[in-house]
């Protein structure tokens, strides 16, 4: 009996390839050891070579000099695959639509505009209500309402920004929301950026990323980078 106790604790399987073999049933190290190295290396990403080595680490078979060197071909191979995509991340970040002059203009002056941040009036007086949650003021009394000076600034149309940058993220990209990776049959690469919504999970998120890098679709909050925006 095999002394493994994680799928990550196989030689040659990490978090990744880990994923990849319960997505293919193998929930446990027994039932890695239960099954055929066939029928392990049918499992995506995992292949001939590496399945000869979880077999060999959980089962006891002696790995073969020549599947050894094909395993490490075949990581090489995915760390160089690995890096590419990052590169092409990295450069799908940074990637602007063509603007014309007009809508590049009015993108700086909104982001020159320096506009309050509109906060609830009375706030702070009760934990439950959070400072962002801005309602129109409809108080007879109310200081802030009368324009007093310091209570507060108060939406109104005057602080509106240009027509030609509403709705805009600052790239200059329309932003769409999607939660599913079929959302991004109707996206537009050129003039369209997307946001995944904050309640997909790891898995859709990943799919969702991956299937935008294929098709040239920014992601304005990807996993590896911080939310700033």
């Amino acid at each position: 009996m095999s002394d493994k106790k994680e799928l990550t604790d196989v030689d040659g399987v990490g978090e990744t390839k880990a994923e990849a073999l319960r997505e293919a049933g193998f929930e446990t190290v027994e039932d890695l050891q239960s099954a055929s190295q066939e029928r392990i290396a049918e499992t995506e990403g995992i292949g001939k070579a590496l399945a000869a080595r979880i077999k060999a680490d959980v089962g006891g078979l002696e790995v073969e000099e020549e599947v050894e060197e094909e395993f490490v071909e075949e990581e090489e191979e995915e760390v160089e695959e690995e890096v590419a995509e990052v590169v092409s991340a990295v450069e799908l970040s940074d990637k602007t639509p063509e603007l014309d002059d007009e809508t590049r203009d009015a993108l700086k002056k909104r982001a020159a505009q320096n506009n309050p941040s509109f906060k609830r009036q009375d706030h702070h007086k009760k934990k439950r209500v959070k400072a962002d949650s801005w309602r129109k003021l409809r108080g007879q009394n109310s200081k802030r309402r009368k324009n007093i000076k310091g209570k507060g600034a108060e939406v109104n149309v005057g602080y509106r920004t240009p027509s030609k940058a509403r709705g805009l993220h600052p790239s200059g990209f329309d932003e769409i929301l999607v939660h599913r990776p079929d959302e991004l049959d109707d996206v537009n690469p050129e003039t369209q950026a997307v946001r995944i919504g904050g309640g997909v999970g790891g898995r859709k998120r990943e799919r969702i990323e991956e299937r935008a890098l294929d098709e040239g679709i920014r992601v304005l909050n990807p996993t590896h980078v911080k939310e700033e925006e």
